[in-house]
């Protein structure tokens, strides 16, 4: 239901049986701080065990979550037939659970059923980002016409498979020194390169605060990435040795070395991307200053990734310069089609056939594989959250192709400008690239400006990409990039 029947029906629930508990609980300090009080004094100082909480007693355990002895481990954190998504609990009150503690709480599952009255219908994930929401049908209880019973909901086969599962882990299949060693592909490998760079990115962040968010919402699509790896392995298999690193949250290792090219594409693309979408986080400099370390990852020197994070950094300041193109935001926009980005790179909204065209033909300049490479890629990326649009996809050079869009050019840019840095060979293609994006632009520029409003939305977006792909070829030509470099 839309908030504006939902409020009204909570609102008038704080006044009833329904939600007055929960409202109590919520606003009265003193009688909060003793409910927590008593809670603790009953749960051991150390080990691990399995939290469930239903109802008033969901909010409970969410508060409870921020007060539990450090050394005091959850295997599993269970909610069921959760009030807390309602807004008026939250109005006017200390917010609960500020910052989820993902060292200590492996994993908090939601359950909640369409028609129980308390939830609304309603999951947490919306209010609490760390909770997994899970939607189920349960009976109406005897004399009670809603669905809302902790009995009810106990006895559903998955809540009691959970909390089966927390109290007696499935046992690791013994080795046999026979297994055949299961390796990475190619997505997972492009994932746990993005999520690498990520933990190098989070040691750059400066204020504390933000630097546990951002370390928070890693190890939030990590374990997404891990949990997809395990469920494609053949029950009784481990976990590849780079992912099992991770999911210990250690720096893995990578399988394989990337040649010096390679290497330089793929740190110039991730730098552009928003690794966390869709979660957005203001990190300042934090992806460029994370890219000479990173390199040493890479098993390169910190002398190379210093000189690719100087390239885009030059690339950077000549997009803010054309305005409209903050540095770690790029808005895309091609003839035929406006592109937003989901975050400073993502996954774009196509207008038309023409633009969606030139997206395609964009992604077949670069590869590995050229089309099929690319998406690839993305898949990979995506699977980690990091929604990177398809223009961007700069991992190989290729056959020439054609790309109006500022922010894969700036992509292809910065890329060639880092490899001729480190004394690689530039995108051949590079300078052609820039002069057709151009041509095309301005011959769209001129056919709308005989009969369109100077001031038309489209007309100014072309003119905006025009200008900046214009600084961007001054910028090559001036570096070295230009038709000389071609010749």
């Amino acid at each position: 239901m839309p908030d504006s029947v939902v409020t009204p029906l909570q609102k008038a629930g704080i006044n009833s049986s329904v939600l007055k508990q929960v409202y109590n609980y919520m606003s009265e300090e003193g009688l909060r701080a003793a409910v927590l009080t008593q809670i603790l004094k009953t749960l051991p100082e150390s080990g691990e065990i399995v939290l469930i909480g239903h109802s008033l007693g969901s909010i409970i355990a969410i508060d409870l979550i921020d007060h539990l002895p450090e050394k005091l481990h959850v295997s599993r954190f269970i909610t069921i037939g959760s009030p807390g998504s309602a807004q008026i609990l939250h109005e006017k009150h200390e917010r609960l659970l500020k910052r989820f503690p993902y060292a200590r709480v492996d994993d908090w599952t939601n359950f909640f059923v369409p028609m129980d009255p308390v939830t609304a219908g309603r999951g947490l994930a919306s209010v609490f980002p760390g909770a997994q929401d899970f939607r189920i049908q349960i009976p109406f209880a005897k004399n009670n016409p809603f669905a809302h019973g902790a009995e009810q909901y106990l006895a559903h086969p998955a809540v009691g498979m959970l909390v089966a599962d927390a109290l007696r882990p499935p046992e690791d299949v013994p080795s046999t020194g026979t297994e055949i060693a299961i390796r990475i592909d190619d997505t997972e490998s492009d994932a746990l390169f993005t999520i690498s760079y990520g933990l190098r990115v989070a040691s750059k962040i400066g204020k504390k605060d933000t630097a546990a968010r951002y370390e928070d919402t890693l190890r939030v699509l990590s374990d997404e990435f891990v949990d997809g790896v395990r469920q494609r392995l053949p029950q009784g298999s481990s976990l590849p040795v780079e992912v099992e690193a991770l999911a210990q949250w250690q720096l893995p290792e990578f399988p394989q070395r990337l040649e010096l090219d390679d290497a330089v594409r793929r740190v110039v693309m991730v730098s552009f991307t928003n690794i966390i979408q869709p979660f957005e986080i203001e990190i300042g400099d934090a992806q460029t200053e994370a890219i000479p370390e990173f390199f040493v990852d890479l098993g390169y020197t910190s002398g190379d990734g210093r000189r690719v994070r100087d390239a885009i950094t030059d690339v950077r300041k000549v997009l803010a310069r054309s305005g409209g193109f903050p540095a770690g935001r790029l808005a895309l926009a091609a003839a035929g089609l406006a592109l937003i980005a989901a975050g400073p790179i993502g996954i774009a909204t196509m207008g038309t056939a023409a633009g969606a065209a030139a997206i395609t033909s964009g992604l077949a300049a670069f590869g590995p594989g050229g089309m099929a490479g690319g998406l690839a890629l993305l898949s990979g990326l995506a699977s980690t959250g990091a929604m990177v649009t398809t223009a961007a996809a700069t991992l190989k050079g290729g056959d020439d192709g054609v790309v109006s869009d500022p922010a894969s050019l700036a992509i292809r840019v910065a890329s060639s400008h880092a490899l001729k840095l480190v004394g690689e060979q530039p995108d051949p293609h590079l300078w052609s690239s820039l002069t057709f994006a151009e041509g095309t632009v301005a011959s769209h520029i001129n056919k709308l400006t005989e009969f369109s409003d100077p001031k038309s939305e489209q007309l100014m977006q072309l003119v905006q990409t025009r200008d900046t792909i214009n600084r961007l070829m001054e910028f090559a030509n001036d570096n070295g990039l230009g038709m000389k470099a071609v010749n």
